[in-house]
């Protein structure tokens, strides 16, 4: 830290570029808010859909949630130390590794909850494989929880998050990762938000980092929250061209998109594991497009059995040499993009 501070010392007085002196503000304020008085954390519980999917979603509109089976969700919450004013709060969405490793280590997820904390942001980090009976010894059983159902998760954790006094109600984002970050961008659509959202509130702020970008809406229609991508250049294990489609979706029906693309980044560049070759196939070029009927559809088909589901992934993954794990630069960055992000759309 010493050494830190003497290098952003010389860059002030030499009058360094703008970026080097953003740098050095945010990463100061990031060790001023870890020395400061510690987040409170709790474990809360809260009701949500067991299992939710498109065309139930669809059919069902705002019925779906009252007609759901529930279950109960344990959820982490992270509150700031006392301050005298309501707080803006982040739900986070893990990726399907679940909030731990193997090993029962916390996930990178825990941090970016305490760095929201810390810095005055109310974090709820959600444990949607733990409420469906799924733990590390799981990791790859992401078939067996919807993507909508994650999504699902989110808005009943909102819901909770706007009960709290501590909590300003107008100004609640969702942060995921991986396939977290592929619900993510689908609660940014308003037909998701009327079927899941129990007060019909959208998401000031969506935050999708290294998320999978196979699944979305053919026509979207935008709820008006800020879609904000984190993306990693090398990134080719759920790719990032899908992205990019999402992406000009959102611009061309007007809603506020941003994406940043971190040079040199695998998928999971923020994890405290080494990077690492994985044996896996790619899903980059897979695309599942929801139809404003309530069907999903791939290669111009409507998917309406598992086989013609396993036909299409058969058709559509890709045998490439996949990496994953810590790029240091990358995972730096993020923490500051994302309080820059958070402070900007949560104002």
């Amino acid at each position: 830290m010493v050494e830190f501070m003497r290098r952003c010392k010389i860059a002030f007085l030499n009058l360094a570029g703008k970026k080097t002196l953003e740098k050095c503000a945010l990463t100061v304020a990031l060790l001023a808010a870890s020395a400061a008085a510690p987040a409170q954390e709790t474990v809360v519980n809260f009701q949500a859909a067991k299992l939710a999917y498109w065309p139930q979603l669809i059919s069902q509109g705002k019925a779906f949630n009252t007609n759901a089976n529930k279950v109960q969700v344990t959820g982490h919450l992270f509150m700031p130390p006392a301050a005298d004013k309501k707080v803006p709060a982040v739900v986070i969405l893990h990726g399907i590794g679940g909030l731990y490793t193997k090993e029962q280590r916390k996930r990178v997820y825990w941090d970016y909850a305490k760095m929201l904390s810390d810095n005055g942001v109310a974090a709820l980090l959600v444990d949607t494989h733990g409420a469906r009976g799924l733990g590390v010894e799981n990791q790859v059983s992401q078939t067996d929880v919807s993507i909508y159902t994650f999504a699902a998760d989110a808005f009943a954790a909102a819901a909770l998050l706007r009960s709290m006094p501590q909590v300003d109600s107008s100004r609640i984002g969702v942060l995921g990762f991986s396939k977290g970050g592929g619900a993510t961008l689908l609660a940014a659509d308003s037909r998701l938000v009327r079927a899941l959202s129990r007060d019909d509130v959208p998401f000031q702020l969506h935050i999708a980092v290294y998320p999978g970008c196979q699944v979305f809406p053919q026509n979207v229609r935008p709820a008006g929250g800020a879609v904000r991508f984190l993306l990693g250049a090398k990134d080719n294990y759920t790719g990032i061209s899908g992205c990019g489609e999402i992406a000009e979706k959102l611009k061309a029906a007007g809603a506020s998109s941003e994406t940043i693309v971190y040079p040199g980044a695998y998928h999971g560049w923020d994890e405290a594991v080494q990077a690492y070759k994985v044996d896996d196939l790619s899903s980059a070029n897979c695309r599942w497009y929801l139809q404003d009927n309530g069907d999903v559809t791939a290669d111009k088909q409507v998917l309406t059995t598992s086989q013609q589901s396993t036909a299409y992934l058969k058709q559509c993954l890709t045998r490439d040499a996949i990496w994953a794990g810590r790029v240091e630069d990358a995972a730096q960055a993020t923490k500051r993009d994302l309080l820059r992000i958070v402070k900007l759309d949560l104002k």
